[in-house]
């Protein structure tokens, strides 16, 4: 049976290109949606036997959406914006488990081609952007910090200082078993 894909298990990671060599990437917080769109321009050339169609470029863009906030990944990419800076990405897969610590991700730098930040009366400020990739994004396998894993995976943590996350206990009901001394797992 086919298991659907759930756009929360996709989340992306930012870092300017240019601190490549100092800096780690960072998670975008309150991040609502992205979508990746690949489109190609072909070009149609008539002639008196029919039109002749030309492949064109791929372009892949991203569009971000986010709750806005004063996290530094925020503050980064619409600085980037404003600046003209290369960023890279990363759109990682929690929905597979980690190979070798690692986990699946769609990777490319490009430049983020506009930021609007829409305040309705009813609701959150919002961001928007679009992040243009130069070439295509590329797939691997991406280091994720703990910290981040445990955000996006709804890890726990305990409550003495410098706790590590484990994972939750799993919560489901024993329905068959007569027996109140029943233990529950820590699920993966």
């Amino acid at each position: 049976m086919n298991t659907p894909l759930k756009g929360k298990d996709k989340v992306l990671m930012f870092r300017l290109f240019q601190d490549k060599d100092k800096a780690n990437a960072t998670r975008l917080a309150l991040q609502t949606t992205h979508s990746i769109k690949n489109s190609r321009k072909n070009d149609s050339t008539p002639t008196k036997d029919g039109n002749i169609v030309s492949a064109g470029t791929l372009e892949t863009t991203i569009d971000i959406e986010a709750i806005a906030s004063d996290d530094l990944t925020n503050q980064v990419l619409a600085y980037a914006q404003k600046k003209g800076l290369e960023v890279e990405v990363w759109e990682i897969d929690f929905s597979q488990d980690p190979q070798n610590g690692k986990y699946v991700a769609q990777y490319g730098v490009g430049y983020l081609s506009d930021w609007e930040v829409p305040a309705e009366v009813d609701s959150n400020t919002t961001i928007k952007t679009t992040l243009t990739i130069s070439g295509e994004l590329v797939k691997g396998l991406a280091t994720v910090s703990a910290v981040d894993v445990a955000t996006v995976k709804n890890f726990f943590r305990d409550t003495v200082k410098n706790a590590t996350e484990v994972a939750p206990i799993d919560e489901a009901p024993d329905y068959g078993s007569s027996s109140s001394s029943s233990a529950t797992t820590p699920s993966k």
